[in-house]
């Protein structure tokens, strides 16, 4: 049971991480970004930007729970799921909505949210499964 766990956890610290590269190799602002930059360039700089730091951020994320998940005993780990879920809740939760409220795909942050709900509900259920 733990192995399903920490695999789990794994995956969605790498689709975590692979989401923020993606935010910061983006090389343009995606359509519905630059609709909202109505043509001003400086504006779009800005977003760009802001947008390469948010990716940037999920990168070390993922990182940081990539790192949890392979050097603490998830068996007694109570704090290490409690750190997990603490960081994907409050960088996911903020990330898919302020995806939703610009019209970007934000079920995609929501799945690596429900990912990790799983993974961690894996975790904490396994002492009593056996």
């Amino acid at each position: 049971m733990y192995f399903y766990s920490r695999v789990t956890l794994m995956i969605a610290a790498v689709c975590i991480a692979l989401g923020g590269l993606y935010d910061v190799f983006t090389p343009r602002l995606p359509a519905n970004l630059a609709a909202r930059c109505s043509g001003n360039e400086a504006a779009g700089t800005v977003i760009r930007e802001l947008l390469r730091a948010l990716g940037g951020c999920l990168v070390a994320i993922g990182a940081a729970i990539a790192g949890v998940v392979t050097s603490m005993d998830l068996r007694q780990g109570r704090r290490a799921i409690a750190l997990i879920l603490t960081l994907v809740l409050t960088s996911e939760g903020l990330n898919a909505v302020g995806m939703r409220r610009i019209g970007s795909p934000y079920l995609i942050p929501v799945c690596f949210i429900l990912l990790t709900i799983a993974g961690a509900t894996l975790a904490l259920l396994a002492p009593a499964i056996g």
